[in-house]
């Protein structure tokens, strides 16, 4: 019970907020790097306690990516040079200069109070991955929307972003991280490697519109409830693993008077496989649960669910037992038209192991489906 009230009291903030903020963070690691997957330890930790609110995005750069590494991207090295870490694994919380730091980047230990600040702050506009298609060949195209409730300060350029990320990505072969000795958990690994066992997540592979993203779709001082839409196109490299690939679409300022002019306003994140097929009709309704993950969810995970709605307004997700009561409300959002993502992890409430209905609701209709849990 107590874990339900403090959910609903999470609950109660994010619905004060309109929008759901989603934080993101720029983790800049390296597999040459004996205290990166300390990083990576961080990075579970923050998933674990705010699923709901939580964008991770591991870059590969600086001197512990070797220039020749698949890992690599100009993107990334472009985020290094800006954000000046002085170590690795070093992150950017939202880009914003955190506490009495001077520059963007910040060490590990600090990233989860960043992401509490950054978590409390009003989300002024929602964001969505609209319209996705899957071509076929590895060609895709979607529309992000962005909607603004108020007008940020500062008349400053925003930017629309997006980004291509793989997980489970085997850390062997080119791939494999090493470098343990001298490392903080006396040369061994913190995640007891061994072959096909540590595995690289929140892996940046992409980014469309270059390292600060597209232009000139919002104006500086936005109007409150227009929609901004930037269609995108892309191809998905034959090495990565489609079913392995997610998606980021975000709104960041663009100002270059303090460092801080590069805050990340939100963001949203859907798998690739997501995408509907060429001819596929997969949204029979205003209101479609288009995803729910991992299939086979055990009390103690973080359970995503994606669904697609044609209309903006406010989004509720509820969770209700096989006796038809309520145990759990995750989710209320003020969302923009479009795909989202809403995540809950089971141990945040009382849930045990057994069969329960996923409930969706919306201006547009109400959706529901059932899970089991192990």
């Amino acid at each position: 019970m107590k874990k339900l009230l403090l959910a609903s009291f999470v609950l109660a903030t994010i619905g004060a907020n309109a929008q759901t903020k989603k934080v993101i963070l720029h983790d800049y690691t390296g597999v040459n790097c004996q205290y990166c997957t300390d990083g990576t330890l961080v990075i579970e930790g923050l998933i674990s306690s705010n699923p709901t609110t939580f964008i991770p995005m591991q870059i590969h750069t600086g001197a512990y990516t070797p220039a020749s590494s698949a890992f690599k991207t100009a993107e990334g090295d472009a985020y290094n040079t800006i954000t000046a870490p002085s170590g690795y694994p070093a992150g950017s919380v939202d880009m914003v200069v955190y506490g009495s730091n001077t520059v963007l980047s910040m060490g590990r230990g600090s990233w989860s109070a960043a992401y509490s600040v950054q978590a409390a702050k009003t989300a002024y506009a929602s964001v969505s991955i609209a319209n996705r298609v899957d071509k076929g060949s590895g060609n895709y195209e979607a529309d992000i929307i962005v909607k603004f409730t108020s007008v940020p300060t500062g008349n400053m350029p925003l930017n629309i972003n997006f980004y291509i990320l793989e997980d489970s990505i085997h850390a062997d072969g080119a791939y494999q991280q090493s470098n343990w000795s001298g490392g903080p958990h006396g040369g061994a690994s913190p995640l007891t490697w061994t072959a096909h066992q540590y595995v690289h997540n929140n892996v940046l592979r992409k980014t469309l519109g270059g390292a600060w993203g597209f232009t000139g779709i919002i104006p500086n001082t936005p109007v409150v409830g227009t929609t901004y839409t930037k269609h995108i196109a892309f191809t998905a490299d034959a090495t990565w693993i489609t079913k392995n690939l997610r998606v980021i679409a975000a709104v960041q300022r663009n100002g270059t008077v303090t460092l801080t002019d590069k805050e990340y306003v939100n963001g949203e994140m859907m798998k690739l496989s997501s995408f509907f097929k060429t001819g596929v009709n997969n949204v029979p309704s205003k209101l479609n649960i288009v995803n729910v993950y991992p299939s086979l969810a055990r009390v103690g995970d973080v359970i995503n669910v994606e669904y697609n709605s044609t209309e903006s307004g406010m989004v509720t997700m509820n969770v209700y037992n096989m006796a038809g009561q309520k145990v759990a409300t995750p989710y209320s959002s003020d969302d923009v038209q479009g795909g989202h993502t809403m995540q809950f992890k089971t141990a945040l409430y009382d849930i045990t192991p057994g069969t329960y209905v996923l409930e969706v609701v919306s201006e547009a209709g109400r959706q529901t489906q059932k899970i089991t849990i192990q």
